[in-house]
């Protein structure tokens, strides 16, 4: 009987080595499943921010091309600017010597 005994405590032992053994599978399944999910959304956070991220870069290259254009305009709305300053200062030079010139003849010529 002792050996009776013996043989059924040790396959109880046995049983209770296979129900936790069972249940920590179990357990590793479930983390198993709970990191697969939680990598699943992380993927697919990562994929939202990254179609996010190629949207900015191309709202920034936009932007970038649109500054390049304005620049453009303000460089030749300068040099049209800085033309019509020196259109005007000839414009002026000419008069004033062309009232020189009339003076001259008016006045200083006339009295001759």
């Amino acid at each position: 009987m002792a050996q009776s005994d013996a043989r059924q405590a040790a396959l109880l032992s046995s049983e209770r080595k296979l129900e936790e053994a069972r249940r920590q599978i179990h357990s590793a399944n479930r983390s198993a499943l709970e990191t697969e999910e939680v990598g699943f959304q992380t993927l697919t956070e990562l994929s939202r921010q990254r179609e996010s991220v190629e949207r900015i870069g191309a709202h920034v290259q936009e932007v970038d091309d649109n500054i390049s254009g304005a620049r453009r305009v303000m460089i030749q709305m300068y040099r049209r600017a800085m033309a019509k300053r020196a259109a005007l200062w000839c414009m002026l030079i000419i008069l004033v010597i062309t009232i020189v010139v009339v003076f001259y003849f008016l006045v200083i010529k006339k009295d001759h």
